[in-house]
Parts: structure tokens; sequence; C-alpha cells
């Protein structure tokens, strides 16, 4: 099953692929055999010593006893396909996400209710205008229970994230709209015209509205993320350097919650049959 889905993810003989929590090594063989080179990284000493043993003789493997959360990622272009540790999936997909050495694709396995999330459902608003406009997501696979033994005790997908060929913000704006995106959803006002009356003008405000379609009285989730992105375009054209620095630093806030090193477990779904 764990070739299928590799070539199915399209992982050839042009890709450096990282396995991240390679555990003993399963994914990374299956990699090693379709992929130029892997990265396979493993923070439990036993377990990498076994997996360093497994690929001494291949140089096109590289095995690595390290935490991902302090990895360096690489330079050079590069995807990633993984079970990762359930535990700390947030996390990992932050890391992937945010610090600026951005993976081509990713396949990640997760539980259903954590991708859902990333896809925009529930708590995951905030996340989904952050990365939406960078990158495309899906769910690749569902697995069904009994594809691990033992059985899990949650549902389990492969989550894609592939990052997006024409991104809908230029990279030049990126950082100002991070920083716009969280300044105004991350503040305890129950409207979005007392989220934004430092920025726009009364008057701008029910113009705005009026133009992207949406009630004067809208609350942040009402809006779409084309309403979003239109939104921010009017703040880049209508709002001045002076008020936009009241945004500067909201994004930094959110990511030193986001980005928090917590204790790494091995929590995670069992190997595919």
């Amino acid at each position: 099953m764990i070739r299928r889905l590799a070539i199915k993810a399209g992982i050839s003989k042009d890709d450096v692929v990282l396995d991240i929590g390679s555990g003993k090594g399963i994914i990374t063989e299956v990699l090693a055999s379709i992929a130029d080179s892997v990265i396979s990284l493993e923070l439990d000493p036993k377990l990498h010593a076994q997996v360093r043993e497994k690929f001494s003789g291949d140089s096109h493997v590289h095995v690595l006893n390290e935490n991902f959360l302090l990895y360096s990622l690489p330079l050079k272009p590069y995807k990633v396909f993984s079970n990762i540790p359930f535990s700390i999936t947030s996390l990992i997909v932050n890391k992937l996400l945010f610090t600026g050495r951005v993976p081509e694709d990713t396949f990640l396995v997760v539980q259903k209710e954590a991708a859902d999330r990333f896809m925009g459902k529930g708590e995951g608003y905030l996340f989904s205008l952050l990365t939406q406009p960078f990158f495309d997501f899906s769910v690749f696979y569902k697995f069904k229970r009994e594809d691990f033994t033992p059985r899990p005790l949650v549902n389990v997908v492969m989550l894609r994230m592939r990052k997006k060929k024409e991104p809908l913000i230029a990279l030049n704006l990126r950082e100002q709209y991070l920083d716009f995106v969280c300044y105004v959803v991350n503040q305890q006002k129950p409207t979005l015209k007392l989220r934004l009356n430092r920025l726009f003008t009364a008057l701008q405000y029910y113009r705005i509205s009026d133009e992207l379609n949406f009630s004067v009285t809208s609350k942040v989730k009402d809006l779409t993320l084309p309403q979003w992105i239109s939104l921010f375009e009017r703040y880049v054209s209508f709002v001045d350097s002076e008020k936009k620095s009241i945004t500067g630093g909201s994004y930094s806030k959110y990511r030193k919650v986001t980005s928090g090193l917590g204790k790494v477990t091995r929590t995670k779904a069992r190997r595919p049959l």
C-alpha cells in the first residue's frame, strides 16, 4: 500500500523526499526505491540505529537522529511523505508551511479531525486564512481502520498540502497579509466592523462591505476566503503606513503560540499492512 500511495503521489527519481519520524524505516525503504534521495529523521536512538544500519550501504538515504522541530529544512526543492507522530501534528505542519523553506508537495498520515482543521473546518478558520492563498489542501487517501495493525481508535487519512504555482497573494505582500489577518481574527470583539475600526473609517467600511457583498454587522467567520483577499487589497490601498503599523507583529505573536516545542512522543498510526 505504501508504495502504491507514494507512486500515486508522484514521487519520482527527480525528488528529494523527507520522511519525518521514520520509525523502523518502512516508508523510507519505499521512498528510497523510487526517489532521487531520502532524508530520514528519527528521534528515538534505538530506532535510528536500526534504520542507519538498514541503509548503511545506500548513499542516497540520509538517516539523521534529529528532532524535526529543531531540524533545518532543506534549502533545495523537496517533498514530504510521512506517517508523523499525531501528538505534534500541528507543530509539524506549522513548521513546514511557515518557516520559509516550504516543500513543493506534502503527504502526511494524520487523524481525520486534524485534516479537517487544516482544511478550514471548525477551529481551523484562522489557519486556513493564513495558508490557503498559498497552498492547496485535500484528503489524498482515506484509510480503513483494517489497513493498520492493530486497528487505530480514530479515523486516519493522508493529507496533501501542495504549494500553489500562482499564489492568491503576491509574495512581496505575504508578510503584510499574515499580519493583517492575525490582527483582525485574534481580536476579542463581536463584529468585523469593531475589529477594523482602527484601520478603516466608518465610511470606508460601509463602502467596502457594500462592494464585497457582506453585511456591515458581519462577524469574522462570515467572510469567505475571496472576501478576505479583497478586504486585504482594500487595506493595502486605503490604509496609510502609520495605521498599517498597528497590525505589525501580529503574525509573530501567532507563531510564538503555534511553534512552541512540546514533548515529542511516538503516538501515530501503525504502519499500513
